[in-house]
Parts: structure tokens; C-alpha cells; sequence
């Protein structure tokens, strides 16, 4: 799991102050969810490479995950610039840092609609690369999508990672997403570029990122003898009789 099941941040001790407590649950549900969304991203596309007959409803469900894993990394990596005092030029942060740009793209789409999308008959949702590494041979294959539809181009050119490292045991490799995003260029104007941000990576950062913090905060929490726990994740149901 990328946050640990024993970690002080799933279960805040009583002796944080609410502050804290929030910033604690906010961290844990972005990585939470993320994690969900990343384990189905990853079985569907296992099973994408060998389908033959798509479905409608399969792209959408892949770039929901995609999306929700960007939206979720940006809310994280905000949480523990203000929390921790991290930089956002921090270079271990950049790959986290690219998901503030993409997801203030996503939130602005009615916007990129008009402004670049239509114009250059751009996709809507990006487009999405990926390998499957069949694991003790040399096979691969390499497959990309694209969310939408075209209507000013008879073919439509779609990058395809070009990365020789390898992720070891892992049979989807390299998924990475392609969308335009707004940025100032050197002149202080802003303009419409397509970038790449790459999904693999960014669950890799959020691991490495919160086992940094994780083993801090245990290493200051262990010392203290009886801590006790907030209560979490309340359900209540009632039965109701409709007369």
C-alpha cells in the first residue's frame, strides 16, 4: 500500500491538535484514494491490451482512474507543501508538481474548449499511453487511447513512451498522460502546450514521499507511551417504516 496500514497518519493519536488531525485524514484519503484507483487502472488496463471488442463505457472508466489519481497527487502534494514546508521547486516534487497543472487544466476544461481544444481538435481527456510487459519473456505491447471523438483529421498522431528504464515486476509499465495545459512562456503570456505526466512515476513519488514523512512522524509518536486514537470512518444506518 502506498500509506501503510500501522501508519500514525491512518490513525491520529489524541494528542495532535485538530489542525493536524484534518491535514492527517485529507493526506490519508488522497493517497487512499489514489491507491484504489491505481490498482483498477492497472487491471483494466491488463485487460484492455487483450481485448478485441471495446466497449463504450471502457475509456471513460480508464481516464476516471487516471483523472482521480492527478486530482488526488495534486491534493496531497499541496497538503505537505504547506504542512512541511515543501518547496514546490523541490526536484523530487516536480512529477506531483506537474498534477497541479493538469488538474487546474481539467478544472478550467469548459474554458480549453473554446480556447484550444476545438481549434486543434485536441482530446478532450487527454490521451493515454501504456506497456504490458509479459514478465520472463520478450514480449511487450504497446498501446495508447484517446478520449473523444476527431472530426477535423483523417489520422491522428499519438506519442508513445520511448523510455528504455525498466519497472521491474510490473506487467503495466509507462502509463502516461498527454493533455494541454496552460502556462506562462518566458515573456509572462500565457499559452496552451501539450505536456506528458507520467502515472507510473507519480504513484512511485507518493510512495517515496509519504514513507519519508511516515518514518518521522513514527520515530516523534513511538516515544510517547499510551497514545490514544481518534475514532474513524463512521457509518450510521437506520431502519425506517414508512407508514
Amino acid at each position: 500500500m502506498i500509506l501503510p496500514l500501522k501508519s500514525h497518519i491512518r490513525n491520529p493519536p489524541k494528542i495532535l491538535l485538530p489542525q493536524q488531525v484534518v491535514s492527517f485524514n485529507a493526506i490519508r484519503y488522497s493517497l487512499d484514494i489514489c491507491q484504489l484507483s491505481h490498482e483498477r487502472l492497472i487491471k483494466k488496463l491488463s485487460e484492455q491490451t487483450e481485448k478485441r471488442d471495446i466497449e463504450p463505457i471502457d475509456f471513460p472508466e480508464i481516464f476516471s482512474d487516471v483523472w482521480s489519481i492527478i486530482n488526488n497527487a495534486q491534493m496531497f502534494g499541496k497538503i505537505i507543501c504547506r504542512e512541511f514546508g515543501i518547496s514546490k521547486t523541490e526536484p523530487k516534487l516536480s512529477e506531483i508538481v506537474k498534477a497541479f497543472d493538469f488538474r487546474n487544466s481539467n478544472q478550467h476544461l469548459e474554458e480549453r474548449i473554446s480556447q484550444v481544444l476545438s481549434v486543434d481538435d485536441l482530446p478532450v481527456y487527454g490521451f493515454l499511453s501504456w506497456r504490458k510487459n509479459y514478465l520472463e519473456t520478450d514480449e511487450i505491447i504497446l498501446s495508447t487511447i484517446y478520449s473523444g471523438t476527431f472530426t477535423n483529421k483523417s489520422t491522428v498522431s499519438m506519442p508513445i513512451s520511448n523510455e528504455t528504464q525498466i519497472e521491474p515486476d510490473e506487467i503495466i509499465q509507462k502509463i502516461e498522460l498527454s493533455n494541454v495545459i496552460r502556462e506562462k512562456n518566458k515573456s509572462g503570456k500565457w499559452e496552451f502546450n501539450e505536456r506528458k505526466i507520467s502515472i507510473s512515476k507519480l504513484i512511485s513519488d507518493l510512495k517515496s514521499w509519504i514513507d519519508h514523512f511516515d518514518g518521522q512522524i513514527n520515530e516523534q509518536l513511538n516515544k510517547i507511551n499510551n497514545l490514544g486514537k481518534h475514532t474513524s470512518d463512521l457509518i450510521i444506518q437506520m431502519n425506517v417504516k414508512l407508514i
